[in-house]
């Protein structure tokens, strides 16, 4: 037992993280998720704006969603997703709006406002699924897709992915374009092309991300309204009726288009 009292669901955990075939079912729900949250994101923000890159970017993740759902192999299913995060982070960066500025993803480290509070958010949300993982007695090194590495928390990867638009991207596009920050709460790049927020605007990020956590939506499984940390807490608990068979295969949280 775990000192919060939940009970600790490690071997069962291990058992069913073995079973290939329901590994890569669950694999392949993490990244459907993932590219239609990424998809809603994009129409969402560009609604008002109808910029034709991302109209087209849209229907580009629409085919790479449909072409997802029969990949058979971990290579297909990861090269599926890489091509839809590529054509989406391309066109977010349309809807970047001046004085910042966005081409590419980059990371460890970024190389610029927009990807350095796109890290940072990351970060943030690993934090937060990784303590409530540990919290109700999962193991966090067994995942479906991502493996066992170096220490790394699999199945934080594999659950983050469908809270990557509708928490941290859509908290970041905020932030870039209702002017909350401008490039002097940026440090220069470091000497390996690293850019951060000075601990002034850090602060500042860090009191929007809590109000951000406390915005209420609606969990698309209980119908409840909750604010997103407890979708967080739903979605793992979520995980855990898979591992007790009292769910067929495992439901991530999906955008309303």
């Amino acid at each position: 037992m775990w000192e919060s009292g939940f009970p600790d669901y490690s071997f069962t955990h291990s058992s069913y993280q073995r079973s290939k075939s329901h590994s890569h079912a669950v694999s392949r729900l993490h990244r459907r998720a993932k590219l239609h949250n990424y998809r809603i994101l994009l129409r969402r923000l560009n609604r008002d704006r109808q910029i034709l890159e991302v109209v087209e970017a849209v229907a580009n993740l629409g085919e790479a969603l449909a072409k997802i759902e029969g990949v058979e192999t971990l290579e297909s299913l990861l090269g599926h997703e890489g091509n839809g995060s590529r054509i989406y982070f391309q066109a977010l960066g349309a809807l970047v709006q001046e004085p910042f500025a966005f081409e590419k993803r980059t990371r460890r480290p970024p190389q610029d406002p927009v990807n350095s509070l796109l890290s940072l958010g990351y970060t943030l949300l690993h934090q937060n699924l990784h303590s409530l993982i540990l919290a109700v007695g999962l193991h966090s090194h067994f995942g479906n897709l991502h493996v066992p590495r170096d220490n790394h928390p699999a199945l934080v990867s594999d659950l983050i992915e469908e809270f990557r638009a509708p928490v941290v991207d859509s908290f970041v596009m905020y932030l870039v374009n209702s002017s909350i920050f401008t490039p002097e709460d940026f440090t220069p790049p470091d000497n390996r092309g690293g850019v951060y927020l000075h601990s002034g605007a850090l602060k500042k990020y860090l009191k929007h991300w809590q109000d951000k956590l406390s915005l209420e939506t609606t969990h698309p499984h209980t119908g409840q309204t909750v604010s997103y940390y407890r979708c967080f807490e739903l979605q793992v608990w979520e995980y855990i009726s898979c591992l007790m068979g009292e769910r067929d295969t495992y439901r991530p949280m999906k955008w309303k288009i």
